[in-house]
């Protein structure tokens, strides 16, 4: 006969009550440690992982944005020079860029054009007391205008289609190219000016992006009282203002590094 104070377990043998109670309450402890410990290690692998995923995060670098007035400007004390404002309307650049590699003949020549240019050009006695301060907006270019091929020749055939107009105009102003998000205005500062009316030699700081370089060339001037007319060229390799030329196909089809910009700039005596 069983005692009152034994607990049957499962199986069949007695146990006193005292001992099941030391048992069941030993039984709660561990059950509670086992809980606190699954805590822990959750909580150390929530640590873990956010971390690793911190760790992951790409963080893009901020690109330096280029001035966005785009002005150009004119010294206070002029010293009795005549100052004269770019016509936007009568002025033009011209930049003409080249097919290259094994499979140049499937593209053709560009030619990237702006009847946006703004600035100033002072004219003073001495020569060397003139100058000019001239902008381009980059974003602004016109790519493969009719006019403009027309007015270059035969390297320049007529009616590049629409959508090969816009994937050029498109390419050229992505971050490896002229970057016109970030980088919107071409500037031509003047430096010198040396030679005489007749035949004046002209040096003056090109940018690009956000590399300036010097540039020396000779340019055509005619002047009167209320008038103002230049025209020059000069060559410049993109590469040497951080400009990637557009390159397919590991190189067989590609533009030219080297560029060809033309300007006739007509101005107004303020």
């Amino acid at each position: 006969m069983r005692s009152p104070f034994q607990w049957e377990d499962k199986s069949g043998r007695g146990m006193p009550r005292p001992y099941v109670k030391q048992r069941d309450a030993l039984s709660v402890k561990e059950d509670d440690m086992q809980t606190t410990n699954l805590l822990r290690i959750t909580r150390i692998a929530a640590l873990a992982l956010s971390l690793a995923l911190t760790s992951c995060v790409t963080h893009e670098t901020t690109k330096p944005v280029a001035p966005t007035a785009g002005a150009a400007t004119y010294p206070k004390d002029l010293h009795g020079a005549r100052l004269f404002r770019v016509s936007s309307a009568d002025s033009s650049v011209h930049i003409l860029v080249y097919r290259g590699g094994t499979l140049a003949s499937l593209g053709h020549n560009h030619v990237m054009s702006s009847t946006a240019i703004t600035g100033y050009v002072w004219l003073g006695e001495p020569l060397t007391s003139s100058g000019f301060d001239i902008v381009v907006p980059a974003n602004d270019l016109v790519i493969d205008d009719n006019g403009a091929r027309a007015a270059e020749g035969d390297d320049f055939p007529l009616n590049i289609s629409d959508s090969a107009r816009e994937g050029t105009k498109r390419h050229m102003l992505e971050d490896v190219q002229l970057d016109g998000e970030h980088y919107p205005f071409i500037t031509l500062k003047a430096v010198t000016i040396v030679g005489t009316a007749a035949a004046p030699q002209i040096t003056f700081n090109l940018t690009l992006k956000d590399q300036t370089r010097a540039i020396t060339i000779p340019v055509e001037l005619e002047s009167s009282e209320r008038q103002l007319h230049v025209r020059g060229e000069f060559e410049i390799k993109q590469s040497d203002f951080g400009i990637k030329p557009f390159s397919v196909a590991m190189g067989a089809m590609q533009v030219q590094d080297a560029v060809k910009i033309k300007f006739d700039l007509k101005a107004e005596r303020m």
